[in-house]
């Protein structure tokens, strides 16, 4: 049996960005799910938690406020992306 050693590298399938590590990794996890796609993974983005205070929503027209804000233009939040990390396989 041959063990691997050195390093060894694999592009990102969204970012195309060459991830490196040391053997014997046959994976990686690339951080581009961190980055704004519209600016071409350049721009990191700013984690925040939605405000869910029932005045934001209107509650005096319950529910039904909540379900029709779907679209980035109706809320009063910015529009972050939805991306999940991508493993990255290494050669």
């Amino acid at each position: 049996m041959t063990v691997k050693v050195g390093m060894t590298c694999g592009p990102c399938p969204r970012c195309g960005k060459k991830i490196c590590r040391p053997r014997p990794a046959d994976v990686a996890v690339c951080d581009c799910f961190e980055y704004c796609p519209l600016e071409n993974y350049t721009k990191k983005m700013e984690p925040y938690t939605p405000d869910l205070t029932p005045s934001t929503y209107e509650s005096d027209r319950g529910i039904d406020v909540i379900m029709v804000h779907d679209s980035p233009e109706d809320h009063p939040q910015p529009y972050y992306s939805k991306q999940k990390p991508v493993e990255v396989r290494l050669s």
